[in-house]
């Protein structure tokens, strides 16, 4: 402590990862105002569902929203029980996929745990915090999660593992003989579900925690149900998993919202095949849409966003200089993608993220980049 009470920033610890850029967030009375396409969040390209919205239209109405929520969230997890047909032991409730991320890393001793990279950047940020070290996990190839012993082979020792299905911004799916290969080898392992509803054909892990009490998988309504503002996740473990991770979990985090949308959370689950049916063309359209934009390159997807790069290079002499340029101009334009630059485990800021939105939208976009983009005459 100085004097005068003051903090001594050479006291403070050093942060484990560069933040990358935020999007720009007006206050919501101007973001109302603003006809914005939104291609950088990832989320159900159908929007919320009607039925959430009037359960919270009449929570709100009803003054349900001035009730202390339940802090076991007896009634979502009930429902999770019987969509999983699982206990109602398996299932814990909380906020956001970080917060249980958290709650998952806190309740172990500090430790390595391999991270698949590229990765969000709340990965890093949440298991450096919580006392462990990060060890990257990179991929040999299209970015898709090695298998642990070709860790070994590398020399690289990890005790724990955060690994995503699918991954983000790689758009890959995590197949189960790899997620079997870091159990086999792994304290614990978590896996990031948040998406996998709105994939090409990718299944939950979630059932191997029957047989695997070092497996927790992670589940959103967030990107299920386009409901970025309002966080409702959860963790699907063995049930002695779960009993210990609660010992350490502070459930204040969690909210009126898991009670009220559970009923709808029911129906709405059984919807979601029909989602899955449109993605199923949607997404390999959007790449291909996207690789005949000139500049582009994109990366083989598995769910409903791209990651892509841009160069401005060779003869094409083309209208955009950078990403930067790029995302500016969309965003002039009435579109917002995700730039990626500062996204731990890639090397240089030429990459960026888009996700896939209706038919409609998606042809604004690409309409918009090709009149963007044209090569200068």
């Amino acid at each position: 402590m100085e004097p005068n009470g003051f903090v001594s920033y050479s006291t403070m610890r050093n942060a484990p990862t560069a933040l990358p850029e935020q999007l720009l967030c007006p206050p919501y009375d101007v973001r109302k105002e603003i006809s914005w396409i939104d291609f950088s969040s990832i989320e159900n390209p159908f929007g919320t569902p009607r039925s959430f919205v009037e359960a919270l239209r009449q929570a709100l109405e009803n003054g349900v929203m001035g009730f202390v929520p339940d802090r076991e969230s007896h009634t979502l997890r009930s429902v999770l029980a019987n969509i999983f047909q699982m206990p109602v032991e398996s299932f814990l409730v909380g906020s956001t996929v970080s917060n249980m991320i958290s709650a998952v890393a806190q309740s172990f001793e500090p430790c390595t745990v391999g991270v698949a990279m590229p990765c969000p950047v709340e990965y890093v940020l949440t298991l450096s915090n919580t006392g462990h070290t990060v060890e990257r996990i990179s991929s040999p190839a299209s970015f898709i999660t090695p298998d642990a012993d070709l860790l070994e082979q590398r020399e690289t020792h990890i005790d724990a593992a955060l690994l995503a299905n699918p991954g983000y911004p790689t758009s890959r799916l995590l197949s189960r003989t790899t997620l079997r290969s870091y159990l086999e080898r792994c304290d614990w392992v978590v896996v990031d579900e948040r998406s996998i509803e709105l994939t090409l054909g990718g299944e939950t892990v979630a059932p191997l925690v029957r047989d695997h009490k070092n497996l927790v998988v992670i589940q959103s309504f967030s990107e299920q149900y386009s409901m970025p503002g309002s966080h409702v996740s959860y963790c699907i473990a063995h049930p002695d998993t779960i009993a210990v991770i609660s010992q350490f979990f502070d459930n204040t985090c969690v909210s009126m919202c898991s009670e009220v949308l559970a009923e709808p959370a029911a129906a709405e689950h059984r919807k979601l095949d029909g989602v899955r049916g449109f993605l199923y063309s949607e997404i390999p359209w959007m790449q291909c849409m996207l690789s005949l934009v000139p500049g582009i390159d994109i990366f083989p997807a598995e769910a409903n966003y791209v990651m892509c790069s841009y160069h401005n290079g060779g003869d094409l002499k083309l209208a955009v200089r950078d990403v930067n340029e790029l995302s500016s101009i969309l965003q002039l334009e009435g579109f917002l993608v995700r730039k990626l630059a500062g996204t731990p485990g890639l090397a240089d800021n030429g990459y960026f993220c888009v996700a896939v939105r209706t038919r409609q939208d998606n042809e604004k976009l690409i309409a918009a980049l090709r009149q963007i983009i044209s090569p200068t005459r």
